[in-house]
């Protein structure tokens, strides 16, 4: 073998070498291969121009919304990535647009993609060289500034907005095209996690959107008729019935007209608009914290839809005083007959008010979940459960802080509530230990929960520049029938919890 065709043998390995460690710009200098090595050469460069043409595609997909070509949700959790490893402020501004389902059905999906693209041309050109925007949503958008402030920001989506309605106004457009939006300073390293990346952005864009609502002309669906002279229920029972607790929310709505009845209480807690107002369901979703949001809004689809008559869920909801309180939420969906319309009705119990709430998690406590437990042993349900440790508290209490430690319990709470997906009740039993509570769900459906429990619960969490990944344990127990103390089964699941291997997180040792 002559030093031409080693040397040029290990060009070609050097080059596949690179190659193979995620160099992208790696070359190969074909023209300074020897003759019998050129084929081999230039098919590989063939070769790696169109894999790598195939992953950039792939990238897109992944990456990137297909309407807008906005980076998309998972564009943003990837860049959030980035921002987190500088560590360095930004702005973050989250943006919903007025109305779309509105436009979509009352001019046709057609005309909302247009709604949407043009609402995405005017966020676009108000934007600076360094900022960027991404589609998370139907119709929300978040937009990161890392050289703006909040205050400056927000004047410049105002005149953005204040733009677009004045352009879309006097029959220019179909409807008048809005958009509402609130703005925040996020800081990595003051202990921002991403989890609030965009939560009190998205509460100040609700406030905005309930104080700055767009009046479109000649309206004539039934969301923007006058209230109606007569409530959708006998007003003396309903105030009789909302009364009885400070903790339970009644509620009535007319799924045929739009029309609802809340209780005073309701008005009261979460700043509704009056007793009887119109859109209830969209009023309703704006104050659901947005992480729980999706879920909601698909399972009421369904109600109204008539797909399903029974809707059972925990979540979250901001109340009056911008804070977000645990609420359970029980409907029936009654189907319409010759002298009555489709009706939904239930009721939603406020648990941040209970006296057996949490206080650092906002779930309900040891007491919530034996009398939970205690309940289901009545009436000889049958129950999954899902218990949840988390390792090493002590020892983060004792470097950060008990701060630090409720900081881990809180953002493991809000990850499981994100698993559980609604469908179970929430409890922190005692200490670093949580417990979900199923008692509709197959031991199938439980354990696929258990077990994106275990892929996603412990959500890293930033104590300064320190980034701590919270060990945990999952452990499952099936029960027939509930026909033993409540004790009995807490015991039990301890006992499963200890034998239950760990899901590794980051050691303080």
């Amino acid at each position: 073998m002559n030093e031409s065709y080693r040397l040029g043998e290990q060009s070609i390995i050097a080059y596949l070498q690179r190659l193979a460690n995620g160099v992208s710009t790696a070359e190969l200098d074909v023209a300074a291969l020897p003759t019998e090595l050129c084929a081999i050469g230039e098919q590989l460069q063939k070769t790696f121009a169109i894999l790598q043409q195939e992953r950039e595609l792939l990238e897109r997909g992944a990456y990137i919304d297909s309407l807008t070509n906005l980076g998309n949700r998972a564009g943003l959790h990837r860049y959030a990535e980035l921002l987190w490893h500088k560590g360095t402020p930004f702005t973050c501004a989250y943006i919903d647009i007025d109305r779309l389902k509105h436009c979509n059905d009352t001019f046709g999906h057609t005309e909302g993609n247009r709604y949407i693209l043009s609402i995405c041309r005017a966020l676009t050109e108000t934007m600076e060289p360094n900022d960027l925007l991404f589609r998370i949503g139907g119709d929300e958008f978040v937009l990161v500034s890392p050289t703006t402030d909040e205050a400056e920001l927000e004047q410049r989506l105002e005149r953005t907005r204040t733009d677009l309605i004045e352009a879309t106004s006097g029959g220019k457009a179909p409807m008048i095209a809005s958009f509402s939006f609130g703005c925040s300073r996020v800081d990595p390293l003051a202990g921002d996690t991403r989890r609030q990346m965009t939560m009190d952005a998205d509460r100040k864009m609700y406030r905005y959107k309930l104080m700055h609502r767009v009046q479109q002309p000649k309206e004539n669906d039934a969301s923007m008729r006058p209230i109606a002279d007569q409530p959708p229920c006998n007003d003396r029972v309903f105030q009789a019935i909302s009364m009885s607790s400070e903790t339970r929310y009644p509620f009535i709505l007319n799924l045929d007209t739009g029309e609802s009845q809340w209780s005073i209480n309701a008005v009261r807690d979460f700043d509704l608009p009056s007793q009887h107002p119109y859109n209830s369901l969209d009023m309703w979703l704006a104050r659901v914290h947005p992480e729980d949001r999706d879920n909601v809004r698909s399972e009421l689809d369904m109600v109204v839809n008539g797909a399903w008559h029974f809707h059972y869920m925990q979540y979250r909801v901001m109340n009056t005083a911008g804070k977000y309180a645990l609420c359970e939420c029980t409907g029936y969906r009654l189907d319409s007959t010759e002298t009555e319309p489709n009706m939904y009705v239930g009721i939603i119990i406020n648990r941040s008010l209970a006296d057996t709430t949490d206080s650092v998690t906002g779930l309900g406590d040891i007491h919530a979940l034996v009398n939970a437990i205690g309940e289901m042993r009545r009436v000889a349900r049958k129950a999954g459960l899902v218990a949840i440790k988390i390792d090493d508290i002590a020892k983060v209490n004792a470097r950060f802080g008990f701060d630090a430690g409720d900081r881990v319990l809180a953002e493991s709470a809000a990850c499981l509530m994100d698993c559980s997906r609604g469908k179970g009740r929430l409890f922190r039993s005692t200490g670093p230990m949580f417990v979900a509570l199923f008692d509709d769900l197959d031991p199938e459906e439980t354990d696929a929960i258990a077990e994106e429990i275990e892929r996603f619960l412990g959500s890293p969490v930033l104590f300064g520049s320190f980034e701590y990944q919270p060990p945990i344990r999952v452990a499952t127990l099936h029960l027939d029938a509930v026909d033993r103390q409540p004790v009995s089964i807490l015991n039990e699941l301890k006992a499963l919890l200890e034998e239950a291997p760990q899901v590794p997180g980051t050691k303080l040792d």
